[in-house]
This record gives structure tokens, C-alpha cells and sequence, in this order.
């Protein structure tokens, strides 16, 4: 005689690996994110510092050491869903939970992190206007000086949300389709997730979308989210035909 489990069940099951995966990936990368954030905020005093006491100081500093959140999340993407794969899974949760609960740990991940880096740069604007020192950021396109605090609170939750997520479809693409196919789809991923990043400024080199500084938010933000959109539905599709 088979045991069955109704549909209630089966719905709170997945409820609650949506909500355990979630709050695991979230919490254990914050865990590791004060180290990274007390890191950050020292090499930007210091570099502050040293270009204004022996050069000269033409832009804000934060933009680039602050500004690197998203990339961290990236790497966290890579490491935290692949890690609690086996355990969420011999705990009776599903893969369609664990996919859940890592698009809304990288909602928060993205909002939390750029909200921490929007306050440092705040900060950051207000000591420079203090001491007559520029707060210009270069190539963003939201936002044009540190102290612009909902500009780039906006801008880095985009790109840290599509660096999360392109992380982790990365890291479960090689464990899905070995190295040849595991590589193709890291190309693909990885030019999704620059491009959403460099639609918002950041990315290795922004002005390859020549132009794109001309759109308005109205349009940055949605073409931002469809490329994370994209990314989301390759992680879905990669994590579901995990064996």
C-alpha cells in the first residue's frame, strides 16, 4: 500500500523549502558580507586618502570599491545554492523550491546590499562636500555623484539581483551539463548579466553600449530586469534537469 500526500501538504512542503532555501541563502551570504563590507569601506578611506594626501582626487572613490557589491554577489551566487542543494533536497524540498527561494534571496540580497552601499556613499558625499572634494561618479547612468542615495540604491539592486542569479545558474549549469555545455551556457549567462550591468553603468567597460547613457530610467530599469529575467528562466530550466 502506497502513502500519498495530499495536496495541502505538498503545497506546505514547498512553501517551506521556498522559505528555508531563502532564508539560508540570504542570511549565510550576509554572514560572510560584513567581512566584505568592513573590507570595502577600509580600501576606500584609504584610497581616499592617498590620492587626495600624494594626487588628485577628480572623482568619487566609493563608486568603484563600494560599487563592487554586485560582483560579490556573484560570487556568492556560485557558491551558496550549489552548496545546499543535497541537503534541501534530502530534506524533502524540490528543486522548483530551491529555484524560488534563490530568486527571492537575490531580490533581497540586491535590495540589502545596495541599500548598505547607497548609505556608504552617502556618507562618503557628505565628507567630500565637507572638505571641498569632488563626489562625481563616472559612467552611471542612473546616478551622477555619490551623494545621489535613490539612484544608486536603484542601480546596484538591478545589477546585484542579475549577479546573484547569473552566480548561480552559472555554478548549476557546470554541475548539470559537465564542462563543454557548462561553458556554453556561462557565455551566454555572463553576457546577460554584463549587460544588465552595463545598462546601469557598471561592467567592465559601460561604454560599449554607446547611447544607452542617453535612455531614461524608464527604460534602463525594464531592459535591466528583462536581462535578469532571462538568466532566471536559464537557472530554472538548468536547476529543474538536475538528476
Amino acid at each position: 500500500m502506497s502513502a500519498t500526500v495530499s495536496p495541502v501538504t505538498a503545497q506546505g512542503q514547498e512553501q517551506r523549502g521556498t522559505v528555508t532555501s531563502a532564508y539560508t541563502l540570504f542570511v549565510g551570504t550576509w554572514q560572510i558580507g560584513v567581512y566584505f563590507w568592513i573590507a570595502v569601506a577600509s580600501i576606500t578611506v584609504a584610497v581616499a586618502y592617498v590620492i587626495d594626501r600624494w594626487g588628485d582626487l577628480e572623482s568619487s572613490t566609493g563608486d568603484g570599491f563600494l560599487g563592487s557589491a554586485p560582483a560579490f554577489l556573484g560570487v556568492m551566487g556560485l557558491i551558496m545554492p550549489p552548496s545546499i542543494l543535497a541537503l534541501h533536497l534530502v530534506g524533502g524540498a524540490t528543486r522548483r523550491s530551491l529555484f524560488r527561494g534563490t530568486i527571492v534571496a537575490a531580490v533581497g540580497l540586491g535590495i540589502t546590499f545596495a541599500l548598505l552601499g547607497a548609505i556608504g556613499m552617502l556618507v562618503e558625499s557628505l565628507v567630500m562636500d565637507a572638505l571641498d572634494l569632488p563626489t562625481v561618479t563616472l559612467d552611471s547612468h542612473l546616478y551622477d555623484s555619490s551623494g545621489d542615495f535613490f539612484g544608486i540604491w536603484l542601480s546596484w539592486s538591478l545589477s546585484g539581483l542579475s549577479y546573484f542569479l547569473g552566480g548561480a545558474a552559472i555554478a548549476f549549469g557546470y554541475y548539470r551539463w559537465g564542462a563543454l555545455l557548462g561553458t556554453v551556457q556561462t557565455i551566454g549567462v555572463v553576457v546577460l548579466v554584463l549587460g544588465a550591468d552595463m545598462l546601469m553603468g557598471g561592467g567592465p567597460s559601460p561604454r560599449l553600449l554607446g547611447g544607452v547613457e542617453s535612455l531614461s530610467a524608464v527604460l534602463l530599469v525594464p531592459l535591466s530586469l528583462l536581462a535578469s529575467a532571462v538568466v532566471a528562466l536559464i537557472l530554472y530550466l538548468t536547476l529543474r534537469d538536475i538528476p
